[in-house]
């Protein structure tokens, strides 16, 4: 299981990476091609399209790896026992937000499946919802670790 958790952060990370630098390159690239009056209309979709998949991806990795953002002023002021329980009472709150996420990304999906892109018309726009439902089962994947590490009192830093 940590080799598949391994290669999965690896897949993760690379993937989320080659799809901004695509998509910075086409968004560079269309304005370029606009300013020689030759516009590549489909280019800007279809870069919204590589965002929504290297956001969740990032977002995941970023949440495996403990380097999202946090407010924790106050909680570090309470005791450690108090800390802890604040810390799995937020983690089931992100899980259930996750899990509501995969149903709705799943609805979105399916009710996206015949709209098309404006640029693209074979390109049906359920692929770019699809990265909602999917995205928010990897964090789903990554939640349920991290309350198991709570309550298996490994700190994230020995659980690696």
């Amino acid at each position: 299981m940590k080799k598949l958790d391994e290669y999965l952060v690896w897949f993760e990370k690379n993937v989320a990476k080659v799809l901004l630098i695509t998509m910075i390159v086409m968004v560079f690239t269309s304005g370029i091609a606009r300013f020689l009056r030759h516009p590549m209309n489909w280019a800007v979709d279809f870069s919204s399209f590589l965002f929504a998949w290297a956001c969740f991806f990032a977002m995941d990795v970023a949440w495996r790896e403990d380097k999202m953002m946090s407010v924790d002023l106050f909680v570090k002021r309470l005791p450690k026992k108090a800390q802890k329980i604040i810390k799995i009472i937020m983690l089931f709150v992100v899980l259930a937000f996750c899990i509501y996420m995969v149903i709705w990304g799943s609805e979105l999906t399916w009710t996206q499946r015949f709209r098309k892109f404006q640029g693209m018309p074979n390109f049906s726009y359920a692929w770019v919802t699809l990265a909602v439902p999917v995205g928010s089962l990897l964090l789903v994947r990554t939640t349920v670790q991290k309350i198991l590490r709570e309550f298996r009192n490994k700190p994230a830093k020995e659980a690696k």
